[in-house]
């Protein structure tokens, strides 16, 4: 493969349009060998991304779904992108678990399980535009 295969889908604000961008990944990733393991943490990443891009975006999401086989090994590359207010990644705080176990508010734990499941995650943020990079090799973290 030596051209990236390419996966373009557009998210309309509905419920469970996520899982159509982990279906994505799921093909994707088993085109380039990836193992069941590594692609449900890339897809739990993906879902992530999505669920705070249709949230806090402003209507629909576009997510695309790279494969690449090279020098480097195989990869997953995945970019989600929103239209909404945009954010400053920086100020996000780290989650705290006592203060989540013990709050009604479960949320707040994307960033970081992203971070945690990815080789590399990359935001780039401004009004009117999201884009969250998440960067997976085959061979994991």
């Amino acid at each position: 493969m030596s051209e990236p295969a390419r996966v373009r889908i557009v998210l309309p604000p509905v419920p469970d349009a996520e899982l159509l961008a982990a279906r994505a990944v799921q093909d994707v990733g088993a085109r380039l060998g990836f193992a069941r393991d590594t692609l449900e943490e890339v897809k739990l990443a993906v879902v992530e991304a999505c669920l705070n891009a249709l949230e806090h975006g402003a209507g629909e999401v576009e997510v695309e779904v790279l494969g690449h086989r090279n020098g480097e090994g195989p990869r997953i590359e995945v970019l989600v992108t929103d239209h909404g207010p945009g954010f400053d990644p920086r100020r996000v705080p780290s989650p705290q678990i006592e203060a989540k176990l013990h709050g009604n508010r479960k949320r707040g734990w994307g960033l970081e399980l992203m971070r945690h499941l990815m080789d590399a995650v990359d935001v780039v943020s401004k009004p009117g535009y999201t884009q969250v990079r998440l960067l997976r090799r085959r061979g994991g973290q």
